[in-house]
C-alpha cells in the first residue's frame, strides 16, 4: 500500500478505467481554474519578515516554525508541467504568493497569473506565514471561476485526467476521501496541525449542521466551489476572523480548503464522494526512493495512480541531506524534462 486509499498496488487501472468510463458522458463544459499557494524561504524580503514574527507561542502547533514548511525545491515547476501534460482543459492558473515569482514553464505562462497575498487577504492579517489563513481566502482571487481546483505546490497529476474526475456536468464536485480516520490518528497520539484543524472544523460543523466527518480528505488537489467558500465565510465569520490573526499554524485554526469547504459542499449536495488514488510520501524519508521507483515502474507499465504528493515534512526528523537533488532528478525523469 503506497497510497492513502487502501488500494492494492497493481489494481490502479481497474479502478481508474472503470471510473473514467462511467463519468465520460458527464464531462462539464463550464470553466475550471487551478489555484496554487506558493512560498520560497530564500526570498530576502520574505525571510526578513519571517524573522520579525518568528517566535514560540503556546498556541502554535507542532512543526509550525519548521524550515521545511517554507522551503521551495522548484516543485511548482513540475506540478505546472503536470497540469500542462495531463489537464490541458484548465482555463486559468492562479499562483498565490507573498511578493514572489516561482519558476513557470514557458509553454504555460499565458495561462498563469501571480496573485499577491494583499489582493485576497485583509490587510490586518498580513503578513501571514500560516497556510490555513492563506487558504481561507482563496475565493477572493480576482477573476476566479465558480469551480476551481486547489493545489499545493507539491501536488502532481500522474496521468491524463478528464475534467469529469473533478466536476460533473451538473456542477457536482468530487470529494476525494481518504482511508485515514481522525479518531484513529487521535488515539495514536501523533498530533499535527492538520489534524487539529480537522477537529476544529468538525466542532463547528456539528454545531451548525449536527454532523461531523471521521475521514480526512486524500492529501492531493481539491475541487472547490467559490459560492460555498462565500457561504462558509457568512456562517462561520467569527471563527474565521479569530484564526486569521494567527501568523503561524495554531491550535484554533480551521483547514477550510481541505476539510471545511469540501464537506460543506457535500452537506449542501454540491459534491459526492470519489476516489483519487494518490501516492503520498515524505521526500526527506529514506522511503521516498521506494515511491520514486514504484512511480517510474508504474509509468512504464501504464498503471499509474491519479496523483502523487511529494511532501517536505519536518526538517529535523531525517538526516537525508541530498533529498532535494533526488526529488528533482525523479521529477525530471517522470515528466521527461531536461534539467539545465
Amino acid at each position: 500500500m503506497l497510497n492513502q486509499n487502501n488500494i492494492t498496488l497493481g489494481t490502479e487501472n481497474i479502478i481508474i478505467n472503470s471510473q473514467a468510463s462511467n463519468k465520460s458522458q458527464f464531462s462539464p463544459d463550464f470553466p475550471i481554474d487551478a489555484v496554487y499557494t506558493y512560498v520560497d524561504s530564500t526570498n530576502k524580503e520574505w525571510s526578513e519578515n519571517l524573522k520579525n514574527f518568528k517566535k514560540p507561542c503556546d498556541k502554535l502547533e507542532a512543526h509550525a516554525l519548521e524550515d521545511s514548511r517554507f522551503t521551495s525545491h522548484d516543485e511548482i515547476f513540475f506540478s505546472l508541467t503536470s497540469l500542462e501534460k495531463f489537464a490541458p482543459w484548465i482555463r486559468k492558473i492562479y499562483i498565490i504568493t507573498d511578493k514572489q515569482n516561482p519558476k513557470i514553464p514557458k509553454s504555460i505562462e499565458s495561462k498563469v497569473k501571480i496573485v499577491d497575498h494583499s489582493e485576497i487577504i485583509p490587510h490586518k492579517y498580513l503578513p501571514t506565514f500560516n497556510s490555513h489563513v492563506i487558504e481561507a481566502y482563496l475565493h477572493n482571487v480576482p477573476g476566479l471561476s465558480e469551480n476551481f481546483i486547489y493545489f499545493n505546490d507539491d501536488f502532481f497529476i500522474a496521468r491524463a485526467l478528464s475534467s469529469s474526475h473533478f466536476f460533473r456536468s451538473n456542477g457536482i464536485a468530487s470529494l476525494f476521501v481518504s482511508d485515514k480516520k481522525i479518531n484513529e490518528m487521535l488515539i495514536k497520539g501523533r498530533k499535527t496541525a492538520t489534524l487539529t484543524a480537522c477537529v476544529n472544523c468538525n466542532l463547528i460543523l456539528k454545531s451548525e449542521y449536527n454532523v461531523c466527518f471521521n475521514n480526512t480528505l486524500t492529501h492531493t488537489y481539491v475541487p472547490l466551489k467559490k459560492s460555498v467558500y462565500i457561504n462558509a465565510h457568512d456562517i462561520f465569520e467569527k471563527e474565521i476572523k479569530e484564526f486569521s490573526q494567527n501568523k503561524f499554524r495554531s491550535s484554533n485554526d480551521l483547514n477550510m480548503a481541505t476539510f471545511l469547504v469540501p464537506y460543506m459542499q457535500y452537506i449542501l449536495a454540491k459534491s459526492t464522494p470519489e476516489t483519487d488514488i494518490c501516492s503520498y510520501f515524505n521526500i526527506r524519508s529514506p522511503h521516498a526512493y521506494l515511491h520514486y521507483q514504484n512511480l517510474l515502474i508504474a509509468k512504464q507499465e501504464n498503471n499509474l495512480p491519479h496523483s502523487f504528493c511529494a511532501n517536505d515534512f519536518s526538517s529535523a526528523e531525517f538526516g537525508n541531506s541530498d533529498y532535494a537533488i533526488k526529488l528533482g532528478s525523479f521529477l525530471a525523469e517522470f515528466y521527461d524534462v531536461k534539467l539545465t
